[in-house]
């Protein structure tokens, strides 16, 4: 089992948390450090680099099926990296890729993600 650690929608009552599947809720959680996220319209991104808020978001222990599963739905616009928590835990976290282009993309200061028209 690994933990994973999510802020858009794979969130709890959000459209892709079917596919966190069998997997445990640990806690609701921010990141210890501070990372820039953005409203992507449909989802959020955040991107290593630039720090402006702690994100916040949902720990989950997974298993490497379900794992693999999530890589596949992020897919070329995000990488898995490892991030400390304010727990104290170490967590994946998917990050936005470098080659996405995402200068035009407003900057949700909060670090909380939530999209209206599904939760």
């Amino acid at each position: 089992m690994s933990l994973l650690f999510v802020y858009g929608t794979l969130k709890s009552g959000y459209c892709n948390h079917h596919l966190l599947g069998d997997s445990v809720l640990v806690s609701e959680v921010c990141t210890k450090a501070k990372f820039r996220m953005l409203d992507m319209q449909d989802f959020p991104g955040v991107v290593m680099s630039e720090p402006a808020s702690r994100i916040s978001g949902e720990l989950f222990d997974v298993d490497g099926e379900t794992l693999d599963v999530i890589d596949d739905l992020e897919g070329k616009w995000f990488f898995r990296g490892e991030v400390l928590l304010d727990n104290g835990s170490k967590a994946g976290m998917y990050f936005l890729s470098p080659d996405v282009q995402h200068e035009r993309y407003s900057v949700i200061e909060s670090g909380l993600w939530s999209n209206d028209d599904e939760n």
